[in-house]
């Protein structure tokens, strides 16, 4: 009886000893949110990084072992991960460590993921760190914490006209007309357009459009590209290309624009077909 009441104690104190050390490291580690940022924001997709703070008040060494978390994107489920840490990272006492949560975001995915998506997603992150002490695990610390980011869409590019005010045996002067449409619901602020344009699979020229190239929300705007090509630079072949009414072009480059999460590059390649009419 006297063993049987012995060993009810002893795993009464082993749990209230377990217990003890998981309260210890609540108690310890304060968990805040330094800052949320959007990076290597495109087209296709984005980062989503949470800079957590975890402050060890304490003075005993804790270490950070794993973690798990679920993302929602508009209250669904978009990403579910489970981490174990090779190393563990030292919480050192009475200090601030910073730990980095990046998620990516593919918007592929999302989209086959998460219904009702518009210009703006909001999301959260929910989940536990996992806290140890000299490669024991210590307790778990629950993290939540919510943002938000956008679904860019990159401008899209038609071809609208080339206009030939002239065109003779030894070159031409061309105005080349296209359409930039943003598909966004803020303003696109443009910085630069670079680009190089081929005629039938010949290069004519390369260069950068000058001017006003801010385009409003979901608005599009009309670039003229002036064109004097000598047809023994490019090559004789363009002149027989612009003799019929459609020319096959091919325009490739990139827009480089400012946004409030800072400055992206998005790259263009567009083939088609344009008409081409006489000036007179």
């Amino acid at each position: 009886m006297k063993s049987s009441k012995f060993w009810t104690c002893w795993a009464v104190f082993v749990m209230m000893s377990g217990f003890s050390l998981f309260a210890g490291v609540k108690q310890d580690i304060k968990i805040s949110l330094e800052e949320k940022q959007i990076q290597d924001l495109s087209p296709d997709g984005l980062t989503m990084v949470f800079y957590v703070n975890l402050t060890n008040t304490s003075s005993r060494t804790y270490g950070l072992s794993g973690y798990h978390y679920r993302f929602m994107v508009n209250q669904q489920e978009y990403l579910r991960l489970q981490t174990s840490l090779n190393a563990e990272l030292e919480i050192a006492p009475q200090k601030n460590t910073m730990v980095a949560l990046p998620i990516k975001v593919t918007y592929d995915l999302l989209m086959e993921t998460v219904e009702g998506l518009q210009e703006q997603a909001a999301c959260y992150v929910m989940g536990e760190f996992v806290i140890s002490e000299r490669g024991r695990e210590r307790g778990r610390l629950p993290v939540a914490f919510s943002g938000e980011f956008p679904i860019l869409k990159g401008p899209e590019i038609s071809f609208t006209e080339i206009i030939a005010h002239s065109v003779t045996i030894g070159g031409a002067d061309l105005s080349f007309n296209l359409s930039v449409m943003n598909g966004n619901g803020f303003e696109l602020m443009i910085d630069r357009i670079r680009y190089s344009l081929s005629f039938g699979g010949h290069p004519v020229v390369e260069g950068t459009i000058a001017g006003d190239k801010n385009i409003d929300a979901r608005g599009s705007k009309l670039f003229t590209l002036p064109l004097l090509l000598n047809f023994f630079e490019v090559g004789k072949d363009v002149h027989g290309i612009l003799q019929g009414k459609n020319v096959p072009c091919r325009i490739v480059g990139e827009f480089e624009v400012t946004t409030v999460w800072g400055p992206i590059v998005i790259p263009f390649d567009e083939n088609g077909q344009i008409p081409i009419q006489s000036a007179s």
